[in-house]
């Protein structure tokens, strides 16, 4: 795994701690931050440096950014409570760089292990979006002792591959041959804008790095699980599945009954956030 080269700040400045009398007041991101891996690969983040245990830390979903409403309110809570966060673009999204036609799984994995490694210390609480899920999984087992609790949102496990195989026979015979002759990728419109590119090396790649679900996942911590039944890109009913396979014995699954892949709503968001408070007491709770 490449280790940190550098890391740089824009227009770094203190930001203290909101008071409850300052609630109403404009809000201000924390500086925006490069993370240099190497010479050509460098991933944009933002880190408020709390007071207190643990550091929440945002996983992003399949090109998705840290730039969402709902991953801004996880900064405001933590801000609001004295504890660090940390939340970053992986490559080939927003503000990092890369190229869709050579990023890998691999990459994304390596990008969420670095800003553990390098940027947090102590305990973390891992709040994940869909693919982010299953790297927060991989990432639990590789980082036990890191690892408080993880809330998993609308996770996507495994879904790369069968989810390119999903989107080819969408396609009509003439396109199918295309893209079997390499003259054209698979692109899907992205949930949050743009367009993803499918490409079938990447996809088949992941395969090595799948959840083994036909035996006992290896991940110990408390997880809480927040899926949208009206989720038309991943399947709600895999949280059953995570939950027989999961090793941990604490673990809850929550559906929205309104809810889609996004949960993206202000009551999604609310229940995001009180999760978040939830679990961070609970866990300390188990520590005493």
């Amino acid at each position: 795994m490449t280790k940190t080269v550098s890391t740089r700040t824009e227009n770094a400045s203190p930001v203290p701690i909101p008071s409850k009398s300052q609630k109403t007041d404009k809000y201000v991101p924390v500086p925006l931050q490069y993370h240099e891996l190497t010479a050509t690969r460098r991933l944009a983040y933002r880190k408020f440096e709390g007071t207190e245990e643990p550091t929440i830390f945002y996983i992003p979903g399949f090109f998705s950014t840290m730039d969402l409403n709902k991953v801004v309110i996880l900064e405001k809570y933590a801000r609001a409570n004295g504890f660090s966060n940390l939340r970053y673009d992986q490559e080939c999204s927003g503000k990092s760089t890369g190229d869709q036609q050579t990023i890998e799984f691999e990459h994304w994995f390596e990008d969420a292990m670095v800003m553990l490694d390098t940027h947090t210390t102590g305990p973390v609480i891992v709040v994940a979006s869909s693919l982010g899920c299953w790297i927060a999984t991989l990432m639990a087992q590789r980082r036990p002792e890191r690892i408080l609790g993880m809330i998993f949102l609308a996770p996507g496990f495994n879904c790369l591959w069968t989810g390119y195989w999903y989107h080819y026979n969408l396609l009509p015979s003439d396109m199918k041959e295309r893209v079997d002759n390499g003259e054209e990728q698979i692109k899907i419109k992205m949930k949050y804008g743009g367009w993803g590119i499918l490409r079938k090396d990447f996809c088949e790649r992941t395969l090595e790095f799948e959840v083994d679900f036909d035996k006992p996942v290896e991940v110990n911590c408390p997880v809480r699980i927040i899926h949208g039944i009206r989720d038309h890109d991943v399947p709600h009913e895999f949280c059953l599945m995570a939950m027989e396979k999961f090793t941990t014995k604490d673990m809850d699954v929550i559906y929205r009954k309104m809810g889609d892949h996004r949960l993206k709503s202000p009551m999604d968001v609310n229940l995001i956030s009180h999760e978040v408070d939830r679990l961070i007491k609970h866990c300390d709770a188990l520590r005493r």
